[in-house]
């Protein structure tokens, strides 16, 4: 009943008079186990008043990740979704490259700031660009190389930056499929609590999201 909990929260009348409360959170991810959300959905008349409350059991199995999902109050993202292409989806379904960059920046603010614009336009803020770059004067700027693993998507923005600043940018390894250990999640999937009409879902703006391989629902 996953589909009947997701038309529910996107009908015209939720969004403009309804709320999503969490209740009760049972499970633990670091296990993959299964986590359990126990919602309640509600809607609120001319006055003020609660009404046609209705109580969900939300389901994730094989849970890897979420955030955001202890809010006292979701509004504006009460807009269930399930995405199977999203940049916080890239580290389980995407490959995974082994990089050197050979050369430290003559100018290494500008170079940051041209890194985080590339990050801003290819994963909408969903990967922060401190994920990848770090010890930026412990290690880069004395050794003059850089080690990172990046997601595949990741490849050309990068190296369009490392162009510009005379950066060499080398691919020495790509692993995919078992090779990837933990991180091969093929099934991974993400159900985010969004709303378009504020934000595009590949936009990052703090909504509440959960990264598992299923999401069941039914009410209760």
């Amino acid at each position: 009943m996953i589909e009947q909990l997701i038309e529910r929260t996107n009908k015209k009348e939720f969004y403009q008079s309804g709320r999503i409360h969490l209740t009760d959170l049972i499970g633990q991810i670091g296990q993959l186990k299964t986590l359990e959300l126990n919602l309640i959905l509600d809607e609120q008349d001319d006055y003020g008043k609660l009404t046609h409350p209705e109580h969900w059991r939300l389901i994730c199995n094989q849970t890897i990740d979420f955030r955001g999902i202890f809010a006292d109050l979701y509004l504006p993202y009460i807009k269930l979704k399930i995405l199977t292409d999203h940049p916080l989806l890239w580290t389980y379904t995407k490959p995974e490259l082994e990089c050197i960059l050979n050369v430290f920046p003559k100018n290494p603010s500008e170079f940051i700031g041209d890194l985080f614009f590339e990050y801003e336009k290819i994963t909408g803020n969903w990967i922060p660009i401190n994920n990848t770059f770090r010890s930026l004067n412990e290690y880069y700027k004395k050794k003059g190389k850089l080690n990172l693993s990046i997601a595949k998507p990741l490849k050309e923005p990068i190296q369009r930056v490392c162009e510009k600043h005379g950066i060499k940018f080398i691919v020495e390894n790509e692993i995919d499929g078992f090779s990837k250990g933990y991180a091969n999640r093929t099934n991974a999937k993400l159900l985010i609590f969004g709303n378009e009409d504020v934000s595009p879902n590949d936009f990052n703006l703090g909504q509440p999201y959960i990264i598992a391989d299923e999401f069941f629902a039914n009410r209760i």
